[in-house]
């Protein structure tokens, strides 16, 4: 019986569950002809309303009220297409030209910028210590006997000979030969060759890149020494004492000096209070040693080394640098930063290393992809015609121009591009102007022009291959359409002059009025020291207005130290402690503001009133404009359901957001 019973409860539910239709087939409302489906105004909603997750918790009252305006939104766009938008030239020109601005840049954001952005962020994490022996071809080596040496080099080192003894040897790099090819350390961004760093991190410590590296300088043996995590940069603070003293070089007496502070430091004395009392740098031993943040390689090598090695809080031993012995403490470390944190750094990296070389092989791919075709013909006749025409001016009235102006001087697809687009091109780019046309020129011209070419027509179908290229220029088009039909229907109606706005204010003046003000002056710095100095000077007399050029750091009131003009109580802080003092001519004590710290003074009180017209009249213009717009675009709104008659199907909002079996 208990069984018969469930079976009859559940039975219901499944055949609910079964015969709800699916989301994209669901319409919850109709104009026209026209249907518009659950999944179009979820997709519409969650745009709107901060994304899916969100929507799912909001109420049908909120589903119903955006769906009216969908509605009016889908109908207006409806009223574009019969008034001949999507075939007006202007505006299809207007599309055109924001489908290839847009679709360039976000093609070579997607394709350029992002995927070696984020490598190069990933590789900034570690660090390497490398080596390397550097050859070069010279009078004595030609080009494949130095790729032969390096090729034995390679050999004998895998065979066990030493490499510092054949850096010493063999490389041409007077910097790091001595020290055994020994380059120090670095990371990804610093090196000026992308070869070489593709080579250090394709190997590991201890080991040699098992090939001969090429460069834009010549050819490297690379041996990777050390690898670890990079750090970004640190805080340190040292206790320097110099070798030399007004007697000479005393090397024995300073070591004793610095070996005494160190075993105070040991027994527990405070760094900080010791580089104050002996440190003998005397930019730093003020600030109790602090150097501030160093990057890795900013000091010499045996200070950076020493440094780097110290965590957080721990002292170095005595270190013995060119001008005297250190004591070396960390106090601090820059956690390394997110990517969008890092982007723009990462930009200026990869705009200087490797974005040059990546660019050239993209439009070689799409020269490939797009069939482009140099017409060398038209190439040569330019050179046989150019004589002495020069880019720009020349070249409207040249013999060049007249013979094969309208030449094709190369093709993507089947599309050609004439002398004439190249010229007009390279007359608007300021490298190019007044110079000769010889081979290079021409050369470079052409590719410079093709190269731009070939992204506009990529940018032209990009969009069947990116959707976020597609929604945007989808979103772009409508907005368009949305602009013009409420220019038309709206924005050129509202009439505004004088006489009307004053007889808006006066059927309305109860709207147009000042609340309690204050009139203040303030002095703002991010410093709590400096501001109670300044307060200390001001309340024993010191001129306020002298102290606000002295000590104010708020921008933009050079010619008026620190005035506010009149300003609603209770605006902000600056204004409720203005009008907190008692009497016209009061100081405040120093109170916590916008990150630093603000004296004020009151000028001047002024109670609630009516505004005059002049006072109120680009407030009452406004409220007017406004007005008019929305009673126009309602009288729109009617007209749009006087053809269409929309149906709104609320009952169905629902299931709005609730995924069906």
């Amino acid at each position: 019986m208990r069984r018969g019973a469930l079976f009859l409860l559940v039975l219901p539910l499944i055949a609910l569950i079964s015969c709800t239709p699916e989301q994209s087939k669901i319409v919850v409302a109709e104009f026209g002809d026209h249907k518009i489906y659950m999944d179009d105004f979820e997709n519409a909603y969650a745009k709107n309303s901060g994304g899916f997750e969100k929507a799912k918790n909001d109420s049908i009252g909120a589903y119903k009220n955006f769906l009216d305006l969908y509605v009016n939104y889908k109908m207006k766009l409806r009223d574009a297409e019969v008034r001949g938008y999507t075939e007006d030239p202007d505006m299809q020109r207007e599309y055109h030209d924001y489908k290839i601005n847009i679709g360039t840049a976000l093609y070579l954001e997607n394709v350029l910028y992002e995927p070696n952005l984020q490598k190069l962020y990933e590789r900034r994490k570690t660090e390497y210590r490398a080596s390397h022996i550097f050859l070069r071809p010279d009078s004595t080596h030609n080009d494949k006997q130095i790729q032969e040496l390096g090729a034995e080099l390679i050999k004998r080192i895998n065979n066990g000979e030493d490499f510092s003894e054949l850096a010493k040897k063999y490389s041409v790099d007077k910097y790091s030969k001595d020290n055994g090819g020994d380059v120090y350390y670095f990371t990804s961004g610093l090196v000026a060759s992308r070869s070489i760093e593709d080579a250090v991190y394709a190997t590991e410590p201890g080991h040699i890149y098992p090939e001969l590296v090429k460069s834009p300088f010549g050819y490297h043996i690379i041996k990777v020494t050390e690898k670890h995590p990079r750090r970004v940069s640190i805080r340190v603070a040292h206790i320097l004492i110099p070798f030399g003293d007004s007697s000479g070089v005393d090397t024995a007496k300073a070591l004793k000096t610095i070996q005494d502070i160190q075993a105070q430091i040991e027994d527990g004395a405070d760094f900080g209070l010791m580089a104050l009392k002996y440190s003998k740098d005397k930019s730093t031993a003020s600030k109790r040693g602090d150097m501030g943040f160093i990057e890795r390689g900013r000091t010499s090598r045996i200070f950076d080394e020493a440094a780097f090695n110290l965590k957080k809080g721990e002292v170095s031993p005595i270190i013995k640098g060119p001008d005297g012995f250190h004591l070396i403490t960390v106090t601090d470390e820059t956690p390394y930063p997110t990517y969008e944190q890092d982007k723009e750094e990462l930009k200026n990296i990869y705009r200087r290393i490797g974005y040059k070389e990546d660019y050239d092989n993209l439009i070689a791919k799409l020269k490939t992809e797009l069939k482009y075709k140099l017409n060398e013909g038209t190439f040569n006749k330019i050179l046989a015609l150019a004589d002495t025409t020069k880019i720009g001016p020349d070249y409207a009235n040249s013999n060049l121009q007249k013979q094969i102006g309208k030449d094709t001087i190369f093709t993507i697809g089947t599309k050609p591009y004439s002398t004439d687009s190249l010229f007009a091109v390279l007359d608007k780019r300021p490298n190019f102007l007044k110079r000769k046309i010889d081979s290079q020129v021409l050369s470079e011209g052409v590719n410079g022009y093709s190269a731009q070419a070939l992204l506009n027509e990529k940018a032209l179908i990009y969009d069947k291959e990116d959707k976020e290229f597609a929604q945007l220029l989808d979103e772009y088009k409508k907005g368009m359409y949305l602009f013009k039909i409420l220019d038309q229907e709206v924005w050129s109606k509202v009439s505004m002059d004088s006489a009307k706005v004053l007889k808006y204010f006066e059927a309305n003046r109860d709207k147009f009025r000042w609340k309690d003000r204050v009139e203040f002056k303030e002095i703002y710095n991010q410093k709590d020291s400096l501001i109670n100095n300044c307060y200390a000077m001001v309340a024993s007399g010191f001129p306020y207005d002298s102290a606000a050029v002295k000590f104010n750091q708020r921008r933009g009131y050079d010619n008026t130290p620190g005035y506010n003009g009149l300003v609603e109580v209770g605006f902000n802080e600056l204004a409720t402690q203005a009008n907190a003092l008692k009497s016209i001519g009061d100081i405040s004590k120093p109170f916590k503001f916008q990150n630093g710290w603000s004296i004020v003074k009151l000028i001047k009180r002024e109670a609630a009133r009516p505004k005059t017209f002049e006072e109120a009249r680009a407030e009452a213009s406004s409220q007017l404009q406004e007005k008019e717009s929305k009673q126009y675009e309602a009288a729109y709104i009617d007209n749009l359901k006087s053809i269409y008659h929309p149906k709104y199907y609320y009952d169905e909002l629902r299931y709005a957001f609730k995924p069906q079996n």
